[in-house]
């Protein structure tokens, strides 16, 4: 099992519950990350602009290319992953990554002050279907599974 990175905007993140939350989709670009991506894989799922972590996907499919409008109209996210949601929280349920027991503990993040001019982007989260460490996912996991349960 890979963890990867599933970016999302709040519009987008409501638009994946509305549907059903069983499809996460990526820009055409992305596709040749997308042919790394295997059935039990994890997505961890980011909210951008509001730096929170909201969601664990498991992927259940390969990807496939489907137009059909999910996330907009039209849609860019046509490379797409059938997936089980195993945590999907509501956005004021979703975790800051500020938080100090992610943070400090978050390779992602490793030596970059909090909040610091331009953080997102030394810690490399400005694209979907990064491949995340073990230690990260496996931190990332813990953490949302407990707050989905409390």
């Amino acid at each position: 099992m890979t963890y990867y990175l599933d970016l999302f905007t709040p519009e987008t993140w409501k638009a994946f519950k509305d549907h059903g939350a069983k499809i996460s989709g990526f820009r055409e670009h992305q596709r040749k990350s997308a042919e790394r991506v295997k059935p039990g894989d994890l997505f961890l799922c980011y909210l951008v602009r509001l730096s929170r972590w909201c969601g664990i996907l498991q992927v259940k499919s390969t990807f496939f290319v489907d137009t059909a409008p999910i996330f907009l109209d039209p849609d860019p996210f046509v490379v797409r992953f059938r997936v089980e949601p195993k945590v999907v929280l509501e956005v004021d349920r979703s975790i800051p990554i500020f938080e100090s027991e992610i943070w400090s503990r978050l390779s992602l993040t490793e030596g970059i002050e909090v909040r610091a001019l331009g953080w997102a982007q030394y810690a490399n989260l400005r694209a979907s279907l990064r491949q995340m460490s073990d230690a990260d996912g496996s931190l990332l996991t813990e953490i949302l599974e407990r707050q989905s349960s409390d």
